[in-house]
């Protein structure tokens, strides 16, 4: 080889070179800049879901509508959506809406059993119930109420520990857990106590 052909290629060589690693360099560096900034992005990122509402229907024609203002999927339950400011509505054939309220619910999109909880309340026909926690069965289509429970209608009051609804059939169970108390009762008579 002649040494102008050796000269040549030495600098194509060192060319060559320079490119790779700059080419290296520069890919890498951006690289770990977009993984950063994904990383930063993903950290960021709230799943919150605005005006959510799932309207079911079973083969019996009753229908469960639960309404938010606001809710977003569980961390842990990837079928769970933690809401807030939440309306349920039950419609059972035959048979007057149920409205539920609450300030939260943790509501399962493929079973539709809903954890209401935070300042609950069940209204139906002309009772009105508050608690703490409800807790809808949309299957077997009971309800249990739970903590703090406050019954009222026109005539009538009741405190107890647990309320236990039957939709189809609207057979209640009331009862205390401390088997030594019992469940406060107030009736008026006659429009008096």
């Amino acid at each position: 080889m002649s040494p102008k052909s050796l000269i040549q290629s030495g600098i194509f060589l060192v060319i060559a070179i320079i490119l790779l690693v700059n080419y290296l360099i520069f890919f890498n560096k951006n690289e770990n800049l977009v993984k950063i900034n994904k990383a930063e992005i993903d950290n960021n990122v709230d799943n919150k879901i605005l005006d959510l509402k799932y309207n079911a229907i079973d083969e019996d024609g009753n229908s469960y509508i639960i309404e938010s203002e606001s809710g977003k999927v569980a961390e842990k339950e990837k079928n769970v959506l933690v809401l807030e400011r939440v309306t349920g509505i039950i419609k059972i054939l035959n048979s007057e809406d149920i409205i539920i309220l609450s300030d939260f619910a943790n509501y399962n999109k493929v079973t539709l059993d809903t954890f209401f909880y935070g300042n609950v309340r069940l209204s139906y026909d002309e009772h009105l119930i508050d608690s703490d926690e409800l807790f809808m069965n949309y299957i077997d289509k009971n309800i249990s109420i739970k903590n703090n429970v406050r019954y009222k209608d026109h005539n009538n009051k009741l405190y107890a520990d647990i309320l236990e609804i039957d939709l189809v059939t609207k057979f209640s169970k009331i009862y205390m857990l401390d088997k030594q108390k019992k469940v406060k009762v107030e009736l008026k008579q006659n429009g008096s106590n």
